[in-house]
């Protein structure tokens, strides 16, 4: 007998009507697995034992298993490894800020296609775009750990760690309508980023179906040349394209964009692309987000290297003092548990 995902509140509902069960008790379900984050059917008091019963041969709350969880030795940073039930290994990692803000970095993929040369995750390949209650599960167990261990709300949600997002586009925007859902989740539209390499027809869905979601572009660098060195997208997506597509989207939805820029030593970090950058990007909503690049064993190129923090200064201080871009520097604080941008490969850590 098939089984359907608790998430899915359609089938949920028809059953229950099949079966002559007022609509109230949806509510009850949902209070029950969103709210009080209940995973064992038996354990629903507020509904009756048939609908309890029925509930049990019909549905299943979760199929992720966690493999491994390990936090970083400062605290602030949880990455667990899932096995999903097709047995592919999936991550994500709860990262805790010093302000008491606590932001999920959610995967919707297990490996990824998109072959940039800096990043662990791509070595994977892509083994198959997740369900949409994978990705469900994996916020609701976040949200789970943070109430039950430290008495915290999951505030904040990023798609991008395993990995493009456009690529799956139907079940990651299911997944966020269930977790902006006032009578589930409840986090706001506002707090919810998605990342993405900039997969063009996509984003202009994405404008019309998100206005109100966050949308972030890995760029990582300024002209076509230097990004289809590391990021093969841009033979398909060139930038050019690109920019018109943004400035659409920050027409519709009078939205800033957050660009990503990952900073390697001697391939992109030269200071004419940060004249190049602030051309770019000057007039437009924009918040340039550099990245130290993170060091894995597995890269193409072994001798990428972090650009040094000087010239990240340098870099950021053309985009400020030429036509006031607004940039920030990322903290790197979760590079000890493989946790950090595009280190995620599936490594188990020690607990």
């Amino acid at each position: 007998m098939q089984k359907y995902s608790i998430h899915n509140e359609e089938k949920v509902k028809e059953i229950m009507k099949e079966n002559k069960f007022q609509p109230f008790r949806y509510k009850q379900i949902e209070n029950a697995i969103y709210k009080n984050f209940i995973t064992d059917f038996d354990k629903i008091e507020t509904i009756p034992k048939d609908l309890r019963k029925l509930l049990k041969d019909n549905f299943f709350v979760s199929t992720l298993i966690i493999d491994t969880q390990v936090t970083s030795k400062n605290g602030q940073t949880t990455k667990t490894l899932y096995k999903t039930y097709t047995w592919e290994f999936i991550e994500s990692v709860i990262m805790r800020h010093l302000s008491w803000r606590v932001t999920l970095c959610v995967s919707c993929q297990a490996g990824c296609p998109m072959a940039c040369t800096f990043c662990a995750t791509w070595k994977l390949g892509l083994l198959k775009n997740l369900e949409d209650y994978e990705i469900i599960e994996q916020i609701i167990n976040a949200a789970k750990l943070l109430h039950e261990w430290e008495s915290l709300s999951l505030r904040n949600m990023v798609y991008m760690w395993m990995w493009e997002p456009m690529l799956n586009y139907d079940n990651v925007k299911y997944s966020i309508e269930v977790a902006t859902n006032q009578k589930k989740l409840d986090m706001s539209n506002r707090r919810v980023t998605v990342s993405t390499c900039w997969i063009i027809p996509w984003i202009e869905r994405f404008t019309r179906d998100f206005p109100q979601t966050s949308l972030a572009v890995s760029l990582h660098a300024p002209n076509d040349e230097v990004r289809r060195s590391i990021m093969p997208v841009d033979h398909t997506y060139p930038i050019d394209k690109l920019m018109l597509s943004l400035d659409n989207y920050t027409k519709e939805t009078n939205k800033r964009i957050f660009y990503e820029y990952i900073m390697i030593h001697w391939i992109n970090d030269s200071l004419i692309l940060a004249d190049q950058l602030w051309k770019m990007l000057k007039w437009k909503l924009a918040h340039v987000n550099f990245i130290p690049y993170n060091e894995w064993e597995g890269t193409d190129s072994t001798w990428y290297k972090t650009t040094p923090k000087v010239i990240i200064d340098q870099f950021q201080k053309i985009l400020l003092d030429k036509y006031w871009v607004i940039s920030t520097v990322r903290m790197t604080m979760w590079d000890d548990i493989a946790a950090a941008c595009w280190q995620l490969a599936n490594k188990k850590e020690e607990a």
